[in-house]
């Protein structure tokens, strides 16, 4: 189907681009295509574009792609990703398989568009809008668990060669500073009126000794 050369016998409507092993050029839109044989079967891939360097950058991404990624498992949805996710992380404490559970429901919830989507055309932009859906009601150290959620899903993305790179590498916000923790200090009349409290409890033996505690704490400074 594909010629090495562009003659006028060619019915090819691919002309190959010469000195530029398996890029091609569409005869009729001009736009230029990649073509690789991968263990024994043809690979092919639009580089959208009729510009001749993009398309030279482009193929050469898509050829180390190519290498980088199993095509038995590029198919793979976030659906399936999940799955694999809860899998690898079943040996982790009940308390942090329950907060993943609660943000992987968030995410089967209100992920834009069908959670069946292939994980290859999952772009970092759909990742920012997730977050970004979240972040208002999320304290920092919330949205880093979340965050740190999507990071572990692309991860094992990657390793599994399913893709060759993680977009979690290219949003926005990866991480926020962990706020600082608002405590309700009483000022020293507030204090005195809670030691006098205890102290004037009529219905313990210990009211005494526990305001006497109590006051020792907050004179010392010991919260």
């Amino acid at each position: 189907m594909f010629n090495d050369t562009s003659t006028a016998k060619s019915t090819s409507p691919y002309i190959k681009v010469a000195r530029y092993p398996g890029l091609y050029r569409h005869s009729r839109s001009g736009r230029y295509y990649g073509f690789k044989k991968l263990n024994g079967k043809r690979c092919e891939c639009s580089l959208k574009t009729t510009d001749r360097k993009i398309a030279e950058r482009r193929l050469r991404d898509w050829m180390r792609n190519l290498e980088a990624v199993d095509r038995e498992l590029e198919r793979t949805t976030l659906r399936g990703l999940l799955q694999k996710f809860v899998a690898a992380n079943q040996g982790k404490s009940a308390k942090t398989q329950a907060t993943n559970a609660s943000i992987i429901a968030q995410l089967r919830r209100s992920w834009a568009g069908r959670i069946d989507i292939e994980v290859r055309n999952i772009k970092p932009s759909h990742l920012d809008q997730w977050l970004a859906l979240h972040e208002k009601r999320l304290k920092n150290t919330t949205y880093n668990r979340y965050a740190g959620l999507l990071r572990q899903l692309f991860d094992i993305a990657v390793r599994d060669r399913i893709i060759a790179q993680s977009p979690f590498e290219c949003i926005q916000t990866s991480w926020k500073r962990p706020q600082e923790p608002v405590r309700l200090v009483p000022t020293g009349d507030q204090f005195m009126a809670i030691v006098n409290s205890i102290r004037s409890q009529r219905f313990t033996r210990h009211a005494k000794q526990t305001a006497d505690f109590v006051e020792f704490l907050g004179v010392a400074g010991l919260g």
